[in-house]
């Protein structure tokens, strides 16, 4: 039977790498507190003639902009804060606030929203939050419409990608630990044992979802010890790649499930289907050649680090009801508390059904799965 391994954003979590929406979120907001400041300090300098009334702008900036009238830098220029992301960021405009005229305008209202929501529950999905706000749009309850929201959408998505290469600043290693349970899920990892291969049946396919090169790095490596054999290994990026004009990241929503999809296609709006990932998809080959695996022969899921969220959902739903998929395994996050996400990923994988009786059939119990989490707590590198 052939094998899916789901690669979703937990599998780079375990990896070490910050790749969270709340990291990406939080980073931005840090490194915009010190930079503002830092120009602040910069305009704030004395001039020759000794004067100290001085402005501080920060102009250059598409979507915060903040500028002051003439203050006196005799009440210090320390600033110190125990908050941290957005909440830092508007400690300092306050305390650049305190003896001038100031006004701070953060132009990206989307910017806003996700940055909010964060502090308020301290965690954001972007592609839903935008989902939610495109829907606003659709029933024109959003101030400044659909092709503002795109614009401030489409800096978030540069920030983002700009961020993730940031993580990503060396070769990912495979982690010996993750190959042993591979090679519990895949005949083919085992590669100190070659006598297999003449048993072996089986094609398997890394299904990424991240945009870093983690999960690749592991098709590669089992590739390189099949030798003849490595065409049984195949990887996709699905949502796209760091860095690469000819698989650009897809970044926005995909549930046509939804009930409010049919409406915002019927409102003939273009703009409003800017960000749908099934029509990004069609920018490359990529789709077609999951599509080609999966009617190919029978398969089974294994679930690697992803939530199975509702904006990955017209995908997930083409997977999971397909005729020749047998059986969902999920390798679960254990948390420090001893408590585990099992629950909340079978509650997510059951939005993406529109069989209920077919996911019950199919998704393996608890029992029968592992924690993926507790790999990377036995991490070693492979030298």
């Amino acid at each position: 039977m052939n094998r899916i391994l789901l690669i979703g954003n937990g599998f780079d979590l375990a990896h070490k790498l910050e790749t969270k929406y709340e990291h990406f979120i939080n980073d931005f907001w840090e490194q915009k507190t010190e930079k503002v400041y830092n120009e602040y300090i910069e305009q704030g300098k004395p001039s020759s003639s000794g004067n100290r009334n001085i402005q501080f702008s920060h102009k250059d900036d598409p979507d915060i902009q903040i500028s002051t009238a003439h203050y006196s830098r005799t009440r210090g220029i320390n600033f110190n804060s125990n908050n941290f992301g957005y909440n830092k960021f508007k400690d300092l405009i306050s305390f650049i606030c305190q003896t001038s005229d100031t006004k701070s305008v953060i132009t990206n209202q989307f910017l806003i929203q996700i940055s909010e929501n964060l502090t308020l529950k301290n965690w954001v999905d972007i592609e839903v939050e935008y989902y939610t706000a495109l829907k606003q749009c659709l029933e024109n309850k959003r101030l400044y419409g659909i092709v503002k929201l795109n614009d401030e959408f489409t800096s978030i998505k540069i920030y983002l990608e700009e961020y993730l290469k940031k993580q990503v600043i060396a070769d990912i290693v495979p982690l010996e630990s993750i190959l042993n349970l591979m090679d519990n899920i895949i005949p083919t990892a085992n590669l100190q044992h070659k006598e297999r291969l003449p048993h072996l049946v089986s094609n398997v396919l890394f299904l990424n979802f991240n945009y870093t090169p983690t999960a690749d790095c592991y098709a590669s490596y089992l590739k390189k010890g099949l030798g003849d054999h490595s065409d049984l290994i195949d990887s996709i990026s699905i949502h796209g790649e760091l860095d690469n004009s000819e698989n650009p990241i897809i970044f926005g929503y995909g549930d046509e499930l939804d009930e409010t999809y049919k409406q915002l296609e019927d409102k003939n709006d273009q703009d409003l289907l800017e960000n749908v990932k099934s029509i990004k998809y069609l920018n490359t080959r990529n789709y077609q050649k999951m599509l080609a695996f999966i009617n190919s022969s029978e398969y089974q899921i294994i679930i690697m680090g992803h939530s199975c969220g509702i904006s990955d959902r017209t995908l997930l739903n083409t997977l999971f009801e397909h005729k020749n998929c047998k059986s969902i395994k999920i390798y679960y996050h254990k948390r420090e508390n001893t408590t585990d996400d099992y629950s909340d990923i079978i509650k997510n994988i059951s939005r993406n059904f529109t069989d209920k009786e077919l996911m019950r059939e199919i998704v393996t119990p608890k029992e029968d799965c592992e924690p993926l989490s507790s790999i990377s707590k036995k991490i070693s590198e492979i030298k």
